[in-house]
């Protein structure tokens, strides 16, 4: 059920982001003293609360970047783009003045435009705190609205009054209980992460079918996360657009430092990465970093060479292509490639197979049973080395968690593995179960006393002790065994 939206729209750095974050109670949206900080549309819902704290109305916010109708530069001409198709869909239109800086031209400018939409509109003056006198400039009350709220976003204050007038607004009310609802876990989540201009803005809009994120050749021109969830074949997804992420020397503004802490924690609540690698450029050491963080973060990971169609091909380019990256990037065997062109759409349409695969892999999880089968014969094949001069027994093995699938193995040390040994076991994994583009953790602990595998692993151990398929002999043995056959010869 659609729930109704409300935009927050003017002109740059009037505290449009501040307040989103403070009428949706996240911090989904990216705060910073540089104007122009949001270019993209950011949606969240807005919460209204009675009296006893229950949810008693929900609507749809969204964050809209700094409109600036004579900036001709792509990223400004952009930036207001969007701006505009956000006012478009939205129901109700909340235009923000800075009362600080006082009336602006653009400030007219912006108001015109909301008018001429005909949509219920409120004037917000914020930033009121930072007035002397406490009230804001006259001029303001000019621009045409009907109703005028003055507030401060960054404390809070005028903040409620502004919702119950937002509320009285709406074209139509939905409660929870209305609204669609679906629960997170049903969302398959997959961040597209990379370096600066490799395409992930270009793969969001062409994966979605609409321009959803803010394209252009500049480097660095997405500078917050963009969360979209969408449906495909009923299945529900969340996808991920991120800022671009470049090397630490070169990374020296405090906004781009935000955005690359939002792109690793993207990472984070992804179950699957797209990594993408510019196919002219090729594999940088950059590309590997980022990896990495995707790896820490636990989420899978598939890489994806973009801007395949301005490489010169033969018969073996994708061949030789692959094999450097997977020289350069040996920690990420395990994850699976695909050339795609986010431009022409060149395969893009089967990145979904691969996302749902390695989703799989990511949650998935194995019984003991199979487990503690799979670890016998793992050591049967090739026994662990020696650690300190001492020979590690493995016991057994449990699973702990899933995304990542996470394990424990149960030694008669907890000094660990050696890393070959472990790199062995997770290969071993792999192949017996499965876990494609997913990374894995192996954690050695030390048998306490009172430590017993589960039933499940137990049972077979005993099973593999004397004979698959077997039962326990129970024959007698020693002294017992000679006065039986005495007994049975008499």
């Amino acid at each position: 059920m659609k729930l109704p939206l409300v935009a927050i729209c003017g002109r740059p750095n009037v505290g449009k982001s501040t307040l989103f974050n403070r009428l949706t109670r996240t911090r989904t949206a990216l705060v910073h003293d540089l104007p122009g900080m949001t270019r993209d549309r950011t949606y969240s819902h807005v919460l209204c609360l009675d009296e006893e704290g229950e949810v008693e109305e929900i609507f749809e916010l969204v964050d809209t970047g700094g409109l600036d109708f004579e900036g001709d530069d792509v990223i400004t001409a952009g930036i207001t783009r969007m701006a505009q198709a956000a006012m478009a869909e939205s129901h109700v239109l909340m235009m923000m003045v800075d009362a600080h800086d006082g009336w602006n031209p653009i400030d007219a400018e912006i108001a015109a435009k909301i008018r001429q939409s005909g949509k219920p509109a409120i004037l917000v003056v914020n930033k009121i705190d930072g007035v002397k006198s406490g009230s804001p400039d006259g001029a303001f009350y000019e621009l045409g609205f009907d109703e005028v709220h003055i507030i401060s976003a960054s404390h809070g204050s005028g903040v409620p009054d502004l919702l119950a007038s937002i509320r009285e607004k709406l074209p139509f009310h939905r409660t929870q209980e209305e609204a669609e609802r679906h629960d997170p876990e049903d969302e398959l989540r997959f961040a597209i992460i990379g370096r600066p201009n490799v395409g992930k803005s270009s793969l969001t809009n062409k994966l979605l079918g609409y321009e959803r994120s803010l394209v252009s050749e500049i480097a660095g021109t997405t500078r917050d996360t963009v969360d979209t969830v969408f449906r495909v074949d009923e299945r529900l997804y969340r996808l991920i657009d991120t800022a671009g992420i470049r090397r630490k020397g070169k990374t020296t503004e405090g906004a781009e430092i935000l955005s690359i802490l939002k792109a690793k924690q993207a990472m984070a609540r992804a179950d699957v990465s797209l990594l993408l690698i510019d196919a002219v450029e090729g594999v940088t050491h950059q590309d590997a970093v980022i990896a990495g963080y995707a790896q820490e973060a636990g989420a899978a990971v598939i890489l994806v060479i973009n801007k395949w169609d301005l490489v010169e091909k033969d018969s073996y380019t994708s061949i030789a292509f692959e094999e450097k990256i997977r020289y350069d990037l040996g920690f990420l065997q395990h994850a699976p490639m695909l050339f795609i062109s986010a431009l022409t759409g060149q395969r893009v349409s089967k990145l979904f197979t691969l996302i749902h695969e390695c989703a799989a892999a990511h949650a998935r999880r194995v019984p003991t049973g199979k487990l503690n089968l799979f670890l016998r014969e793992a050591v049967v094949a090739m026994s662990p080395h020696a650690v300190d001069g001492k020979l590690p027994k493995l016991f057994f093995m449990v699973q702990v968690g899933v995304r990542p699938p996470s394990f424990v193995i149960k030694a008669n040390t907890d000094r660990g593995l050696h890393f070959s040994y472990v790199r062995y076991l997770e290969n071993r994994l792999r192949e017996a179960f499965g876990f494609v583009g997913t990374p894995i953790r192996l954690s050695i602990q030390k048998k306490q006393k009172g430590d017993e595998p589960p039933t499940e692993a137990a049972k077979v151990r005993r099973v593999m002790d004397v004979g698959e398929g077997l039962k326990p002999s129970r024959k007698p043995q020693g002294r017992n065994a000679e006065y039986a056959k005495r007994r049975r010869r008499s």
